[in-house]
Protein backbone atom coordinates (compact mmCIF):
# COMPACT_ATOMS: atom_id res chain seq x y z
CA UNK A 1 0.00 0.00 0.00
CA UNK A 2 1.32 3.20 -1.02
CA UNK A 3 2.12 5.75 1.76
CA UNK A 4 4.01 9.46 2.38
CA UNK A 5 7.01 9.16 5.01
CA UNK A 6 8.03 12.82 6.79
CA UNK A 7 11.28 12.67 9.01
CA UNK A 8 10.87 14.89 11.08
CA UNK A 9 13.34 17.35 11.83
CA UNK A 10 15.02 18.44 15.08
CA UNK A 11 14.62 22.17 14.53
CA UNK A 12 10.50 21.14 13.32
CA UNK A 13 7.79 22.53 15.55
CA UNK A 14 4.14 20.96 15.95
CA UNK A 15 2.69 23.16 13.47
CA UNK A 16 5.59 21.80 10.80
CA UNK A 17 4.63 17.87 11.27
CA UNK A 18 0.42 19.25 11.27
CA UNK A 19 1.14 20.97 7.85
CA UNK A 20 3.11 18.10 6.29
CA UNK A 21 0.35 15.49 7.36
CA UNK A 22 -2.06 17.75 5.90
CA UNK A 23 -0.57 18.08 2.88
CA UNK A 24 0.66 14.20 2.64
CA UNK A 25 -0.90 12.72 -0.72
CA UNK A 26 -1.53 9.08 0.55
CA UNK A 27 -3.88 8.21 2.95
CA UNK A 28 -1.19 6.45 5.33
CA UNK A 29 1.49 8.70 6.45
CA UNK A 30 4.52 7.38 8.45
CA UNK A 31 6.10 9.94 10.60
CA UNK A 32 9.70 9.31 11.20
CA UNK A 33 11.17 11.38 14.52
CA UNK A 34 14.80 11.98 15.25
CA UNK A 35 16.29 9.75 17.92
CA UNK A 36 16.05 12.58 20.37
CA UNK A 37 12.92 14.95 19.27
CA UNK A 38 11.37 17.19 21.90
CA UNK A 39 8.73 18.31 20.00
CA UNK A 40 6.69 14.64 20.24
CA UNK A 41 7.67 14.43 23.93
CA UNK A 42 4.59 15.79 24.38
CA UNK A 43 0.66 14.22 24.82
CA UNK A 44 -0.73 17.66 23.79
CA UNK A 45 1.17 17.33 20.28
CA UNK A 46 -0.12 13.53 19.86
CA UNK A 47 -3.58 14.44 20.34
CA UNK A 48 -3.10 17.36 18.00
CA UNK A 49 -1.52 15.16 15.52
CA UNK A 50 -4.15 12.30 15.51
CA UNK A 51 -7.06 15.02 15.41
CA UNK A 52 -5.66 16.20 12.53
CA UNK A 53 -5.00 13.15 10.76
CA UNK A 54 -8.87 12.57 11.52
CA UNK A 55 -9.80 15.68 9.61
CA UNK A 56 -8.04 14.99 6.79
CA UNK A 57 -8.93 11.89 6.47
CA UNK A 58 -5.16 9.86 6.82
CA UNK A 59 -4.00 7.48 8.72
CA UNK A 60 -0.41 8.25 10.96
CA UNK A 61 1.73 5.24 11.62
CA UNK A 62 4.50 6.07 14.22
CA UNK A 63 7.76 4.56 13.07
CA UNK A 64 10.08 4.35 16.67
CA UNK A 65 11.08 1.57 19.37
CA UNK A 66 11.32 4.36 21.62
CA UNK A 67 9.05 2.93 24.62
CA UNK A 68 8.27 6.46 26.00
CA UNK A 69 7.20 7.61 21.95
CA UNK A 70 5.51 3.66 22.14
CA UNK A 71 3.01 5.06 24.96
CA UNK A 72 2.17 8.39 24.08
CA UNK A 73 1.28 7.10 20.75
CA UNK A 74 -0.51 4.35 22.47
CA UNK A 75 -2.67 6.55 24.59
CA UNK A 76 -4.31 8.51 20.96
CA UNK A 77 -4.52 4.54 19.79
CA UNK A 78 -2.05 5.35 16.92
CA UNK A 79 -0.35 2.66 14.75
CA UNK A 80 3.53 1.82 15.78
CA UNK A 81 6.04 0.38 13.47
CA UNK A 82 9.95 -0.73 14.75
CA UNK A 83 10.70 -0.20 10.70
CA UNK A 84 8.89 1.29 7.33
CA UNK A 85 9.58 -2.48 6.21
CA UNK A 86 7.58 -3.80 8.99
CA UNK A 87 4.10 -4.27 9.40
CA UNK A 88 2.13 -1.63 11.42
CA UNK A 89 1.00 -2.50 15.18
CA UNK A 90 -2.53 -1.43 16.67
CA UNK A 91 -2.03 -0.19 20.54
CA UNK A 92 -2.39 -3.45 22.86
CA UNK A 93 -6.10 -2.51 23.77
CA UNK A 94 -6.98 -6.44 25.01
CA UNK A 95 -8.47 -7.28 21.02
CA UNK A 96 -5.90 -5.52 19.06
CA UNK A 97 -4.78 -7.50 15.72
CA UNK A 98 -1.90 -6.11 13.26
CA UNK A 99 -3.19 -2.70 11.54
CA UNK A 100 -4.72 -3.22 7.99
CA UNK A 101 -6.45 -7.38 9.17
CA UNK A 102 -9.79 -7.70 10.59
CA UNK A 103 -11.14 -9.99 12.94
CA UNK A 104 -12.23 -13.37 10.91
CA UNK A 105 -16.03 -14.59 11.74
CA UNK A 106 -16.48 -17.90 13.13
CA UNK A 107 -18.53 -20.56 10.95
CA UNK A 108 -21.37 -21.56 11.98
CA UNK A 109 -21.22 -25.54 12.06
CA UNK A 110 -24.26 -27.25 10.67
CA UNK A 111 -23.86 -30.61 12.53
CA UNK A 112 -25.75 -31.44 15.82
CA UNK A 113 -23.30 -32.83 18.23
CA UNK A 114 -24.87 -35.09 20.70
CA UNK A 115 -23.33 -33.40 23.76
CA UNK A 116 -24.39 -29.76 23.72
CA UNK A 117 -22.32 -28.86 26.81
CA UNK A 118 -19.75 -30.37 26.15
CA UNK A 119 -19.11 -28.55 23.04
CA UNK A 120 -20.25 -25.43 24.43
CA UNK A 121 -16.92 -26.09 26.73
CA UNK A 122 -14.41 -26.86 24.52
CA UNK A 123 -12.71 -23.76 23.35
CA UNK A 124 -12.52 -22.95 19.26
CA UNK A 125 -8.72 -23.81 17.99
CA UNK A 126 -6.92 -20.56 18.13
CA UNK A 127 -9.80 -18.80 19.95
CA UNK A 128 -8.04 -16.61 22.63
CA UNK A 129 -8.16 -17.11 26.24
CA UNK A 130 -10.47 -14.02 27.04
CA UNK A 131 -12.94 -14.94 24.35
CA UNK A 132 -13.31 -18.68 25.51
CA UNK A 133 -13.69 -17.56 29.29
CA UNK A 134 -16.29 -14.89 28.28
CA UNK A 135 -18.21 -17.81 27.05
CA UNK A 136 -17.82 -20.20 29.91
CA UNK A 137 -19.00 -17.03 32.28
CA UNK A 138 -21.89 -16.74 29.35
CA UNK A 139 -23.15 -20.15 29.97
CA UNK A 140 -23.13 -19.98 33.80
CA UNK A 141 -25.06 -17.18 33.32
CA UNK A 142 -27.34 -19.36 31.20
CA UNK A 143 -27.90 -22.44 33.70
CA UNK A 144 -28.48 -19.69 36.51
CA UNK A 145 -31.26 -18.12 34.78
CA UNK A 146 -33.25 -21.77 33.76
CA UNK A 147 -32.84 -23.20 37.25
CA UNK A 148 -34.18 -19.82 38.42
CA UNK A 149 -37.10 -20.39 36.32
CA UNK A 150 -38.04 -24.12 37.18
CA UNK A 151 -38.43 -22.34 40.85
CA UNK A 152 -41.02 -20.61 39.51
CA UNK A 153 -42.56 -22.58 37.65
CA UNK A 154 -42.89 -24.94 40.72
CA UNK A 155 -44.55 -22.54 43.07
CA UNK A 156 -47.37 -21.59 40.14
CA UNK A 157 -48.12 -25.73 40.33
CA UNK A 158 -49.70 -25.26 44.12
CA UNK A 159 -53.31 -26.36 44.40
CA UNK A 160 -55.98 -23.62 44.65
CA UNK A 161 -57.36 -24.95 47.92
CA UNK A 162 -53.47 -24.37 49.67
CA UNK A 163 -53.82 -20.99 47.94
CA UNK A 164 -55.34 -18.12 50.55
CA UNK A 165 -56.80 -15.39 48.72
CA UNK A 166 -55.05 -12.27 48.97
CA UNK A 167 -56.57 -9.21 50.65
CA UNK A 168 -57.16 -6.48 48.76
CA UNK A 169 -55.77 -3.06 50.36
CA UNK A 170 -57.40 0.42 49.76
CA UNK A 171 -55.36 2.96 48.13
CA UNK A 172 -54.46 5.86 49.80
CA UNK A 173 -54.54 9.37 47.97
CA UNK A 174 -51.98 11.76 48.75
CA UNK A 175 -53.36 15.34 49.60
CA UNK A 176 -51.70 16.68 47.04
CA UNK A 177 -52.49 20.39 47.94
CA UNK A 178 -50.81 19.99 51.23
CA UNK A 179 -47.47 20.12 49.10
CA UNK A 180 -48.30 21.80 46.35
CA UNK A 181 -46.52 24.93 47.40
CA UNK A 182 -42.87 22.85 47.93
CA UNK A 183 -44.31 21.60 44.39
CA UNK A 184 -44.05 24.49 42.71
CA UNK A 185 -41.42 25.80 44.20
CA UNK A 186 -39.33 22.84 43.90
CA UNK A 187 -40.01 23.08 39.81
CA UNK A 188 -38.80 26.66 39.44
CA UNK A 189 -36.04 26.40 41.37
CA UNK A 190 -35.64 23.33 38.61
CA UNK A 191 -36.46 25.54 35.83
CA UNK A 192 -33.88 28.14 37.42
CA UNK A 193 -31.13 25.81 37.58
CA UNK A 194 -31.49 24.70 34.08
CA UNK A 195 -31.47 28.14 32.80
CA UNK A 196 -28.58 28.69 34.58
CA UNK A 197 -26.56 25.94 33.31
CA UNK A 198 -28.22 26.85 30.11
CA UNK A 199 -26.67 30.62 30.47
CA UNK A 200 -23.44 29.29 32.16
CA UNK A 201 -22.56 26.74 29.18
CA UNK A 202 -24.17 28.36 26.16
CA UNK A 203 -24.81 31.96 26.74
CA UNK A 204 -21.65 33.14 29.28
CA UNK A 205 -18.82 31.41 27.50
CA UNK A 206 -16.86 34.29 25.72
CA UNK A 207 -13.05 34.79 24.94
CA UNK A 208 -10.63 37.06 23.83
CA UNK A 209 -7.45 36.76 22.82
CA UNK A 210 -4.69 39.53 22.62
CA UNK A 211 -1.68 38.18 20.61
CA UNK A 212 1.87 40.82 19.94
CA UNK A 213 3.82 40.22 17.13
CA UNK A 214 7.36 41.18 17.01
CA UNK A 215 7.68 43.78 14.29
CA UNK A 216 11.06 45.99 12.41
CA UNK A 217 10.53 49.33 12.09
CA UNK A 218 11.96 51.42 8.98
CA UNK A 219 12.05 55.00 7.80
CA UNK A 220 10.24 55.26 4.98
CA UNK A 221 11.08 58.79 2.73
CA UNK A 222 9.74 59.28 -0.69
CA UNK A 223 9.01 62.98 -2.68
CA UNK A 224 5.69 63.19 -4.13
CA UNK A 225 3.95 65.55 -6.44
CA UNK A 226 0.80 66.93 -5.75
CA UNK A 227 -2.40 68.08 -7.60
CA UNK A 228 -5.38 70.57 -7.24
CA UNK A 229 -7.62 68.46 -9.96
CA UNK A 230 -8.64 65.45 -8.24
CA UNK A 231 -8.69 63.47 -11.79
CA UNK A 232 -5.03 64.11 -12.05
CA UNK A 233 -4.91 61.78 -8.43
CA UNK A 234 -2.64 58.38 -8.76
CA UNK A 235 -1.95 57.54 -5.27
CA UNK A 236 -0.46 54.20 -6.29
CA UNK A 237 2.48 56.16 -8.49
CA UNK A 238 2.63 59.18 -5.73
CA UNK A 239 0.55 61.62 -7.09
CA UNK A 240 -2.04 62.91 -4.34
CA UNK A 241 -4.99 65.64 -4.81
CA UNK A 242 -4.27 67.96 -2.00
CA UNK A 243 -7.59 69.58 -0.76
CA UNK A 244 -7.52 73.46 0.55
CA UNK A 245 -8.61 75.01 3.55
CA UNK A 246 -9.48 79.02 3.85
CA UNK A 247 -9.91 80.96 6.67
CA UNK A 248 -9.82 84.99 6.98
CA UNK A 249 -8.87 86.74 10.46
CA UNK A 250 -9.54 90.16 11.11
CA UNK A 251 -7.68 92.42 14.09
CA UNK A 252 -7.58 95.79 15.18
CA UNK A 253 -5.29 97.38 17.94
CA UNK A 254 -4.28 101.35 18.98
CA UNK A 255 -1.03 102.72 18.70
CA UNK A 256 0.78 106.17 19.18
CA UNK A 257 1.85 108.38 16.23
CA UNK A 258 5.42 109.88 16.47
CA UNK A 259 6.25 110.66 13.07
CA UNK A 260 6.84 114.38 12.24
CA UNK A 261 6.25 116.42 8.71
CA UNK A 262 5.59 119.89 7.20
CA UNK A 263 3.20 120.68 5.55
CA UNK A 264 1.80 123.61 3.70
CA UNK A 265 1.35 125.69 0.40
CA UNK A 266 3.81 126.19 -2.45
CA UNK A 267 4.57 129.94 -3.90
CA UNK A 268 3.18 130.81 -7.24
CA UNK A 269 3.10 133.91 -9.72
CA UNK A 270 4.11 134.36 -13.21
CA UNK A 271 8.30 135.27 -14.62
CA UNK A 272 8.91 137.71 -17.53
CA UNK A 273 11.45 135.89 -19.84
CA UNK A 274 13.66 138.10 -22.70
CA UNK A 275 16.26 137.33 -25.57
CA UNK A 276 19.27 139.06 -24.15
CA UNK A 277 21.09 141.29 -27.08
CA UNK A 278 23.44 141.39 -28.80
CA UNK A 279 23.35 138.18 -29.98
CA UNK A 280 25.77 136.79 -32.34
CA UNK A 281 25.58 135.71 -36.55
CA UNK A 282 27.46 133.87 -38.85
CA UNK A 283 26.79 136.06 -41.53
CA UNK A 284 26.80 139.99 -41.60
CA UNK A 285 24.71 140.55 -44.56
CA UNK A 286 21.70 137.65 -43.61
CA UNK A 287 20.75 137.59 -39.94
CA UNK A 288 18.98 134.47 -39.04
CA UNK A 289 18.85 133.56 -35.09
CA UNK A 290 16.90 130.64 -34.77
CA UNK A 291 13.61 131.18 -31.96
CA UNK A 292 14.24 129.62 -28.66
CA UNK A 293 12.14 127.06 -26.97
CA UNK A 294 11.23 126.83 -23.40
CA UNK A 295 9.19 123.55 -22.13
CA UNK A 296 7.62 123.38 -18.94
CA UNK A 297 9.31 122.26 -16.25
CA UNK A 298 12.22 124.39 -16.75
CA UNK A 299 14.24 125.25 -13.94
CA UNK A 300 15.00 128.94 -12.64
CA UNK A 301 16.73 129.83 -9.60
CA UNK A 302 16.33 132.66 -7.26
CA UNK A 303 19.90 134.59 -5.63
CA UNK A 304 18.93 132.79 -1.84
CA UNK A 305 19.25 129.56 -4.50
CA UNK A 306 15.38 128.82 -4.04
CA UNK A 307 14.38 126.80 -6.83
CA UNK A 308 11.59 127.68 -9.27
CA UNK A 309 10.00 125.46 -12.23
CA UNK A 310 7.87 126.78 -15.01
CA UNK A 311 4.48 125.37 -15.03
CA UNK A 312 4.26 125.75 -18.55
CA UNK A 313 5.66 126.29 -21.94
CA UNK A 314 6.89 129.25 -23.68
CA UNK A 315 8.85 130.43 -26.82
CA UNK A 316 11.14 133.25 -27.84
CA UNK A 317 10.89 134.21 -31.82
CA UNK A 318 13.63 134.09 -34.35
CA UNK A 319 16.10 136.75 -34.76
CA UNK A 320 16.24 138.09 -38.58
CA UNK A 321 17.69 141.63 -40.58
CA UNK A 322 14.47 143.60 -39.71
CA UNK A 323 15.60 143.35 -35.95
CA UNK A 324 18.60 144.00 -35.65
CA UNK A 325 21.26 146.42 -35.48
CA UNK A 326 24.47 145.14 -36.61
CA UNK A 327 27.25 145.19 -33.96
CA UNK A 328 30.50 143.19 -32.85
CA UNK A 329 29.94 140.14 -30.27
CA UNK A 330 33.07 138.87 -29.02
CA UNK A 331 35.02 139.48 -32.10
CA UNK A 332 32.31 138.11 -34.52
CA UNK A 333 29.41 139.50 -36.53
CA UNK A 334 26.36 140.17 -34.56
CA UNK A 335 23.53 142.11 -34.41
CA UNK A 336 21.74 144.14 -31.13
CA UNK A 337 17.89 143.57 -30.83
CA UNK A 338 15.88 146.46 -31.56
CA UNK A 339 12.61 145.33 -30.61
CA UNK A 340 12.46 143.04 -27.26
CA UNK A 341 11.40 139.39 -27.95
CA UNK A 342 9.85 138.15 -24.91
CA UNK A 343 7.48 135.95 -23.03
CA UNK A 344 5.26 135.33 -19.34
CA UNK A 345 5.06 132.20 -17.70
CA UNK A 346 3.85 130.64 -14.59
CA UNK A 347 6.37 129.29 -12.27
CA UNK A 348 5.78 127.51 -9.02
CA UNK A 349 8.42 127.24 -6.48
CA UNK A 350 9.25 123.20 -6.02
CA UNK A 351 8.82 123.01 -2.23
CA UNK A 352 6.51 124.56 0.40
CA UNK A 353 6.96 127.76 2.52
CA UNK A 354 7.00 131.31 2.85
CA UNK A 355 10.35 131.39 1.96
CA UNK A 356 9.69 131.18 -1.66
CA UNK A 357 7.64 134.52 -1.95
CA UNK A 358 9.53 136.80 -4.18
CA UNK A 359 9.04 140.20 -4.89
CA UNK A 360 8.36 142.09 -8.55
CA UNK A 361 10.90 142.33 -10.31
CA UNK A 362 13.45 139.93 -8.44
CA UNK A 363 15.58 138.65 -10.60
CA UNK A 364 15.90 134.68 -11.70
CA UNK A 365 19.35 133.35 -13.01
CA UNK A 366 18.17 130.32 -16.05
CA UNK A 367 20.40 127.76 -17.10
CA UNK A 368 20.76 129.26 -20.49
CA UNK A 369 22.71 132.54 -21.12
CA UNK A 370 20.39 133.26 -24.58
CA UNK A 371 17.70 134.16 -21.99
CA UNK A 372 16.94 136.16 -18.96
CA UNK A 373 14.06 136.11 -16.52
CA UNK A 374 12.18 137.95 -13.67
CA UNK A 375 9.75 138.12 -11.35
CA UNK A 376 6.32 139.83 -13.04
CA UNK A 377 4.29 141.74 -11.88
CA UNK A 378 2.38 140.67 -8.23
CA UNK A 379 5.35 138.50 -7.68
CA UNK A 380 5.56 134.78 -6.60
CA UNK A 381 3.43 134.35 -3.40
CA UNK A 382 1.74 132.72 -1.83
CA UNK A 383 4.11 129.35 -0.10
CA UNK A 384 3.31 128.26 3.96
CA UNK A 385 4.35 125.85 5.84
CA UNK A 386 3.74 123.84 9.33
CA UNK A 387 4.91 120.96 11.25
CA UNK A 388 1.76 118.22 11.78
CA UNK A 389 1.99 114.47 14.03
CA UNK A 390 1.76 111.82 11.08
CA UNK A 391 2.09 108.02 11.37
CA UNK A 392 5.18 107.24 9.82
CA UNK A 393 6.93 103.84 8.92
CA UNK A 394 8.22 102.86 12.22
CA UNK A 395 5.12 103.53 14.13
CA UNK A 396 3.00 101.58 11.37
CA UNK A 397 5.67 98.56 12.13
CA UNK A 398 5.40 98.35 15.72
CA UNK A 399 1.87 98.78 15.51
CA UNK A 400 1.93 95.64 13.19
CA UNK A 401 3.78 93.83 15.89
CA UNK A 402 1.15 95.02 18.63
CA UNK A 403 -1.38 93.14 16.70
CA UNK A 404 -2.80 89.99 18.11
CA UNK A 405 -0.27 87.12 16.54
CA UNK A 406 -3.72 85.19 14.93
CA UNK A 407 -1.03 82.53 12.79
CA UNK A 408 -1.43 79.49 15.40
CA UNK A 409 -5.11 80.29 15.84
CA UNK A 410 -5.67 79.88 12.34
CA UNK A 411 -3.83 77.30 11.59
CA UNK A 412 -5.52 75.31 14.45
CA UNK A 413 -9.08 76.24 13.27
CA UNK A 414 -8.22 75.32 9.71
CA UNK A 415 -6.99 71.88 11.03
CA UNK A 416 -10.35 71.31 13.06
CA UNK A 417 -12.16 72.15 9.74
CA UNK A 418 -10.59 69.14 8.18
CA UNK A 419 -11.85 65.87 9.37
CA UNK A 420 -9.94 62.84 11.24
CA UNK A 421 -9.63 60.95 7.17
CA UNK A 422 -7.15 63.79 6.41
CA UNK A 423 -3.31 64.44 7.12
CA UNK A 424 -2.65 68.09 7.04
CA UNK A 425 0.53 68.95 4.65
CA UNK A 426 2.21 71.47 7.96
CA UNK A 427 4.58 73.37 5.36
CA UNK A 428 1.80 74.74 2.94
CA UNK A 429 0.30 76.95 5.80
CA UNK A 430 0.88 80.40 5.19
CA UNK A 431 -0.79 83.77 5.28
CA UNK A 432 -2.12 83.97 1.51
CA UNK A 433 -3.19 87.40 1.51
CA UNK A 434 -2.35 90.21 4.36
CA UNK A 435 -4.47 93.56 3.68
CA UNK A 436 -3.27 96.74 6.31
CA UNK A 437 -4.59 99.62 6.85
CA UNK A 438 -4.86 102.80 9.05
CA UNK A 439 -6.95 105.18 10.53
CA UNK A 440 -5.92 107.84 9.79
CA UNK A 441 -3.86 107.40 6.55
CA UNK A 442 -0.45 107.11 6.75
CA UNK A 443 1.18 110.00 5.68
CA UNK A 444 -2.18 112.18 6.81
CA UNK A 445 -2.30 114.33 9.72
CA UNK A 446 -3.02 113.16 13.36
CA UNK A 447 -5.00 115.94 15.01
CA UNK A 448 -5.04 116.75 18.50
CA UNK A 449 -6.50 114.33 20.88
CA UNK A 450 -6.94 111.62 17.88
CA UNK A 451 -5.98 107.77 18.80
CA UNK A 452 -4.45 106.12 15.31
CA UNK A 453 -5.44 102.58 14.88
CA UNK A 454 -4.28 99.90 12.35
CA UNK A 455 -6.41 97.30 11.12
CA UNK A 456 -5.64 93.95 9.49
CA UNK A 457 -7.09 91.44 7.40
CA UNK A 458 -5.56 88.08 6.54
CA UNK A 459 -6.30 85.12 4.80
CA UNK A 460 -4.76 82.05 5.50
CA UNK A 461 -4.56 78.60 3.79
CA UNK A 462 -3.69 75.19 4.02
CA UNK A 463 -3.41 71.82 2.09
CA UNK A 464 -4.40 68.28 2.82
CA UNK A 465 -4.21 64.43 1.80
CA UNK A 466 -6.88 62.02 2.32
CA UNK A 467 -4.77 59.31 4.85
CA UNK A 468 -6.10 56.39 2.74
CA UNK A 469 -4.23 57.82 -0.53
CA UNK A 470 -1.31 57.93 1.70
CA UNK A 471 -1.49 54.57 3.10
CA UNK A 472 -2.01 52.86 -0.70
CA UNK A 473 0.73 54.34 -1.62
CA UNK A 474 3.57 53.39 1.52
CA UNK A 475 1.85 49.82 1.31
CA UNK A 476 2.82 49.68 -2.68
CA UNK A 477 6.19 51.18 -1.96
CA UNK A 478 7.34 48.95 0.74
CA UNK A 479 5.58 45.95 -0.61
CA UNK A 480 8.10 45.77 -3.23
CA UNK A 481 10.60 45.14 -1.12
CA UNK A 482 9.67 43.13 1.78
CA UNK A 483 10.09 39.97 -0.41
CA UNK A 484 7.66 36.58 -0.35
CA UNK A 485 4.45 35.92 1.41
CA UNK A 486 5.33 35.13 4.36
CA UNK A 487 5.95 39.00 5.48
CA UNK A 488 3.25 41.18 6.71
CA UNK A 489 2.79 45.22 6.58
CA UNK A 490 1.31 45.40 10.05
CA UNK A 491 1.77 49.96 9.96
CA UNK A 492 2.63 51.86 7.26
CA UNK A 493 2.61 54.83 10.18
CA UNK A 494 -1.33 55.67 9.66
CA UNK A 495 -3.27 55.03 12.78
CA UNK A 496 -6.62 53.60 11.82
CA UNK A 497 -9.74 54.59 13.22
CA UNK A 498 -10.35 53.83 16.72
CA UNK A 499 -6.25 52.74 17.41
CA UNK A 500 -4.46 54.79 19.97
CA UNK A 501 -1.39 56.84 19.11
CA UNK A 502 -0.64 59.29 16.42
CA UNK A 503 0.13 58.90 12.72
CA UNK A 504 4.32 58.49 11.90
CA UNK A 505 3.36 59.86 8.62
CA UNK A 506 3.77 63.52 7.73
CA UNK A 507 4.75 65.15 4.83
CA UNK A 508 7.65 68.00 4.85
CA UNK A 509 9.49 70.40 2.19
CA UNK A 510 6.41 71.67 0.72
CA UNK A 511 7.21 73.76 -2.76
CA UNK A 512 5.65 75.45 -5.13
CA UNK A 513 7.65 76.18 -8.26
CA UNK A 514 7.18 76.88 -11.82
CA UNK A 515 3.65 75.41 -11.45
CA UNK A 516 4.53 72.11 -9.94
CA UNK A 517 3.64 71.12 -6.02
CA UNK A 518 5.78 68.87 -3.94
CA UNK A 519 6.30 67.39 -0.74
CA UNK A 520 8.69 65.05 0.90
CA UNK A 521 6.06 62.44 2.57
CA UNK A 522 7.94 60.69 5.98
CA UNK A 523 6.60 57.44 8.19
CA UNK A 524 7.70 54.88 10.20
CA UNK A 525 6.89 51.88 8.57
CA UNK A 526 6.50 48.16 10.60
CA UNK A 527 6.92 44.62 9.52
CA UNK A 528 7.04 41.55 10.51
CA UNK A 529 5.99 37.76 10.29
CA UNK A 530 2.59 37.37 8.60
CA UNK A 531 0.23 36.38 11.76
CA UNK A 532 -3.39 36.83 10.58
CA UNK A 533 -7.28 36.53 12.62
CA UNK A 534 -8.08 33.62 10.51
CA UNK A 535 -4.73 31.37 11.26
CA UNK A 536 -5.35 32.35 15.26
CA UNK A 537 -9.12 31.33 15.11
CA UNK A 538 -8.15 27.94 13.65
CA UNK A 539 -5.41 26.80 16.42
CA UNK A 540 -8.17 28.45 19.06
CA UNK A 541 -11.46 27.65 18.50
CA UNK A 542 -13.00 25.09 20.87
CA UNK A 543 -9.90 24.49 22.57
CA UNK A 544 -8.63 24.90 26.27
CA UNK A 545 -7.46 27.89 27.39
CA UNK A 546 -3.82 26.09 28.09
CA UNK A 547 -3.10 24.54 25.03
CA UNK A 548 -4.55 27.52 23.22
CA UNK A 549 -1.81 29.29 24.45
CA UNK A 550 0.98 26.69 23.84
CA UNK A 551 -0.15 26.42 20.21
CA UNK A 552 0.14 29.77 19.37
CA UNK A 553 3.56 30.73 20.77
CA UNK A 554 4.70 28.19 19.07
CA UNK A 555 4.20 30.28 15.65
CA UNK A 556 6.80 32.07 14.43
CA UNK A 557 6.62 36.07 14.79
CA UNK A 558 4.76 35.93 18.61
CA UNK A 559 6.01 37.16 21.26
CA UNK A 560 3.01 37.02 23.51
CA UNK A 561 -0.13 35.63 23.86
CA UNK A 562 -2.86 36.95 26.87
CA UNK A 563 -6.27 35.16 27.00
CA UNK A 564 -9.29 36.64 28.67
CA UNK A 565 -12.25 34.63 29.76
CA UNK A 566 -15.74 35.84 30.64
CA UNK A 567 -16.12 34.22 33.87
CA UNK A 568 -13.52 32.34 35.92
CA UNK A 569 -15.44 28.94 34.95
CA UNK A 570 -14.94 29.30 31.33
CA UNK A 571 -11.53 27.43 30.62
CA UNK A 572 -12.47 26.48 27.11
CA UNK A 573 -12.28 28.90 23.72
CA UNK A 574 -16.14 29.08 22.25
CA UNK A 575 -16.63 27.70 18.80
CA UNK A 576 -18.65 30.61 18.02
CA UNK A 577 -16.64 33.71 16.36
CA UNK A 578 -18.87 36.07 17.72
CA UNK A 579 -17.72 35.69 21.27
CA UNK A 580 -14.11 35.24 20.61
CA UNK A 581 -12.76 38.90 20.27
CA UNK A 582 -8.99 38.33 18.63
CA UNK A 583 -7.14 41.59 18.55
CA UNK A 584 -2.84 41.78 16.69
CA UNK A 585 -1.10 44.20 17.96
CA UNK A 586 2.38 44.75 16.96
CA UNK A 587 5.57 46.06 19.38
Amino acid sequence: MNKDVIYIEPEHDITDILANIKGAKSKIVALVPPKKTSVLRSAVNFKLISKAATKAEKTVVLITSDESLLRLANSVKMPTAKNLQSKPQLPDTGDAVEFGEEKEDIPEDDTIDDNPDEAEEAPIEGEPKKAAKAKADKKDDAVAAAAAAEEVEDLGKLDDDEKKPAKKKKAVVPNFKKYRKYIIGGAFIIILLVLLLVWANVVAPAAKISVKVHTTASNFSKVVKLVTDSSKSDPENGVFFIEEKTLTKKAEAEFEATGKKDVGTKATGKVYIKRTSPVASSSSIEIKIPAIDIPAGTRLTSAKGLVYETTEKASLGAVGNDNCEPAIVNGRFGCKIRKAIDAVVSVRAVDIGSDYDLAEGASLKTNDSKYAASVHTGGITGGSKKEIKVIDDDDLKEAENNLENSDADARGELASEFSGDYILIGSSFKAKERKISTSPLQGEEVGEGVTPKIFSEVTYSIFAVQRTDIDIYIRAQVSENIGDDTQEIYSSGIVAEGEEGADKAFFDNYKEENGNITAKLKSTVKTGPRVTPEMIAEKSYGEKVGKVKSLLTSINGISSVDIETSYFWVTSIPSDPNKVDITITVE
